[in-house]
C-alpha cells in the first residue's frame, strides 16, 4: 500500500511538471516508461490510457534529449533477444516514425532488398500496420517472406543472404498490445498527438541491437533524434525529413518530389545538418504524388514492390526506392555518397540482382518455415 501511495505521488509530480512545461529528468522519463511498457505488456486495463496520457502530454511539451534517452534505456530492457551477427562490415536498417501527410506505397522495404542485392548487409524490422495501409510485415507477407524467424534463423538469414524483414513485436512484447490498439478509432483519432511515441519509437526501438541505420522523421525532428541516436550508442545515422512539392507535404523516407532535409550522425559523434534535392543525387525527373499513393490493399503495394524490384515499373516509384536504397549503401560504407548510392542500386535493379534477392528472402524464410512445420 504505501509503495503504491510512493509511486502514485511520483507519477502526480511528472504529470505536473509536464502540464507546466518542464522537462523530466532522464531517471523519471526512464522510470515511467517502464510502468508504460510493463502495464501495455499485461494488458492492464488502465494500460494504454496511461500511456496515451504520457505521450500526448510528452507531445505537447515537445521532448527533450534527455527524456528520449530515459525512454530508451526503459524500451531497451524489454528486449528478449539479443542478435550476435557473425559479420564484420556494418550491418544497416532503416525505418520511419510514420504520420505522413498521406499514405504512400512502402519504400523502405524494397530499398533493403535493392541494398542487400548490392553489397549491403541491410536489414528490416517493423510492424503490421498501425497508421498507414500497409504495414512492413503486412507487405512482406503478402510478398510470401516468413517474417516469423527464430532468433537464430535471423541470424543465418543475415549471414548468408544478407538481409531479413523481421516482426519486431517477437522481439518486444508490450508491442502486440500498442499495434492492436492501433485498429481502433479512438485511438486513430489520437495519434496526431501522439508523435512524441513515433520519436521514441524512432530512437529507442532496436531490437537488431545495431548501431548503424537511415531513420526517417515526419516532423522537423531530425537533430533532435540524430543527437538521441548518437547518445543511445549509434555510430552512423542518416536522419531525415522528405518534403513534396510544398512543405504541407511531408514524408518519413528521402524524398524524390521535393527538398530532404538531413541530419548525418557521423562516425566521430559529430551531426552535420543539410538539404539534399532530387538533382543533386542524378535523379533526372522530380517524382510524382499520384506515383506513390498506397494501394488499397496489402496483396496491390506488393505487387508494386515486385513490378520495380524486377525492372518492370519505371516510373517515380522506382526512383524514390532507389534513393532510399542509396542511403542504406552509403550507411553500410558500401558507397562514399548518395549519388554513387542511386547508381549502384539502378544497375542492382537493372541486371537482375535486386529481384533475385527478394526470390532468395522469400525461398530461405519459406524453408525455414515448412522445416519447423515438418518436425
Amino acid at each position: 500500500m504505501c509503495v503504491d501511495m510512493e509511486n502514485n505521488n511520483q507519477m502526480y509530480e511528472i504529470f505536473s511538471k509536464l502540464a507546466l512545461s518542464e522537462n523530466l529528468s532522464q531517471h523519471e522519463a526512464q522510470m515511467v516508461a517502464s510502468k508504460i511498457f510493463a502495464t501495455l505488456t499485461t494488458d492492464e486495463p488502465n494500460g494504454l490510457a496511461f500511456s496515451t496520457a504520457f505521450f500526448g502530454a510528452l507531445t505537447i511539451k515537445k521532448p527533450s534529449v534527455e527524456e528520449l534517452i530515459g525512454i530508451a534505456k526503459a524500451m531497451d530492457k524489454t528486449k528478449t533477444v539479443n542478435f550476435n551477427f557473425k559479420i564484420d562490415k556494418p550491418i544497416v536498417t532503416a525505418g520511419g516514425t510514420g504520420g505522413d501527410t498521406l499514405h504512400t506505397i512502402n519504400i523502405t522495404t524494397p530499398a533493403i532488398i535493392t541494398a542487400a542485392a548490392a553489397g549491403a548487409y541491410a536489414v528490416k524490422s517493423g510492424s503490421k500496420s498501425f497508421s498507414s495501409k500497409t504495414g512492413c510485415i503486412d507487405v512482406a507477407d503478402a510478398l510470401g517472406v516468413n517474417v516469423h524467424l527464430m532468433p537464430s534463423e535471423v541470424e543465418e538469414s543475415v549471414e548468408k543472404i544478407g538481409t531479413v524483414i523481421w516482426a519486431s513485436e517477437d522481439v518486444y512484447p508490450w508491442m502486440r498490445s500498442l499495434i492492436g490498439s492501433g485498429s481502433k478509432s479512438s485511438v486513430k483519432q489520437l495519434l496526431p498527438l501522439l508523435y512524441s511515441l513515433r520519436l521514441v519509437i524512432a530512437t529507442a526501438l532496436n531490437p537488431f541491437s545495431l548501431k548503424r541505420q537511415v531513420r526517417g522523421v515526419s516532423e522537423p525532428f531530425t537533430e533532435l533524434v540524430a543527437k538521441v541516436l548518437g547518445e543511445c550508442g549509434y555510430k552512423r545515422a542518416f536522419v531525415v525529413l522528405g518534403y513534396g512539392e510544398t512543405e504541407q507535404i511531408r514524408f518519413d523516407e528521402f524524398s524524390t518530389l521535393g527538398r530532404n532535409v538531413v541530419s548525418e550522425l557521423k562516425t566521430n559523434g559529430a551531426i552535420e545538418t543539410f538539404d539534399v534535392y532530387p538533382e543533386s543525387v542524378g535523379i533526372k525527373r522530380r517524382g510524382k504524388l499520384e506515383d506513390i499513393v498506397a494501394r488499397n490493399s496489402h496483396v496491390e503495394n506488393a505487387q508494386v514492390i515486385v513490378q520495380v524490384l524486377s525492372g518492370k515499373d519505371k516510373s517515380s516509384r522506382r526512383d524514390i526506392i532507389l534513393l532510399n536504397a542509396a542511403s542504406i549503401l552509403v550507411m553500410s560504407d558500401v558507397c562514399r555518397d548518395l549519388r554513387d548510392g542511386y547508381e549502384l542500386a539502378e544497375q542492382t535493379i537493372n541486371d537482375g540482382r535486386a529481384f533475385t534477392k527478394l526470390e532468395q528472402l522469400i525461398q530461405f524464410s519459406r524453408d525455414k518455415q515448412t522445416f519447423r512445420t515438418i518436425n
